[in-house]
């Protein structure tokens, strides 16, 4: 192991031997280490927790992507199967928002 040698103010220094005392802990060194410790395990967790966050919305990208290119096929095979003179909606006109608007 490996000393460090650390500076606290008085009010710090009370509260790490009262909370020695009141947890059970053989010295301020054990206490310390597994504040240190708990320290680790939160940043590991949040580190993992922001990698399934970035891979959750690459997906949801990914998702959205595929979905606007078979959405796009579907509807060229639409309009060679019904005809290109038939009037196609607007991405306006299909959206749920659309339908809780007045429009002109």
């Amino acid at each position: 192991m490996i000393n460090i040698q650390i500076f606290l103010p008085e009010s710090m220094k009370v509260f790490v031997e009262e909370q020695v005392a009141k947890s059970g802990y053989s010295s301020a060194n054990e206490y310390l280490q597994e504040l240190i410790f708990q320290d680790q395990q939160r940043k590991s967790q949040q580190g993992k927790r922001a990698h399934l966050m970035a891979k959750l919305q690459t997906q949801s990208q990914l998702n959205d992507e595929k979905f606007e290119v078979v959405a796009d096929k579907l509807a060229d095979e639409f309009a060679l199967c019904v005809g290109s003179n038939l009037a196609m909606l607007s991405d306006y006109a299909v959206t749920r928002e659309s339908i809780y608007e007045d429009h002109p």
